[in-house]
């Protein structure tokens, strides 16, 4: 039963993840970036707004399928799908680094 619950859990979190991806994919909703959350009124209106949706696009996508391979994993028990998962992980964390590296590199470079 437990097993279920978290099935269900984590398959409503990749649904919902889903969802924000294909809003965020075509350029609206709200940009959920470090980047831009903590930047002020006066950077956000510099910062390039295609490049964070496209950011966010890919880094939420990647968590979805995360949260779909574990979905899968806790159903089947197949552990292909847990490395699956652990490899996108370690995917978004690399991806995210080296975009906010480039973000601030290019904020350094307009000042």
């Amino acid at each position: 039963m437990a097993d279920l619950i978290c099935a269900a859990l984590t398959g409503c979190l990749s649904a919902a993840m889903y969802l924000y991806v294909f809003f965020t994919a075509r350029g609206k909703g709200p940009i959920l970036s470090n980047t831009y959350l903590f930047a002020s009124k006066q950077e956000r209106e510099r910062l390039d707004r295609k490049a964070e949706y496209r950011l966010v696009t890919i880094v939420f996508s990647l968590l979805a399928t995360v949260f779909a391979s574990l979905t899968v994993f806790i159903l089947t028990k197949h552990g292909i799908f847990l490395f699956l998962a652990l490899a996108l992980i370690v995917c978004v964390v690399i991806y995210a680094i080296r975009e906010t590296a480039k973000t601030l590199e290019s904020e350094k470079k307009e000042r």
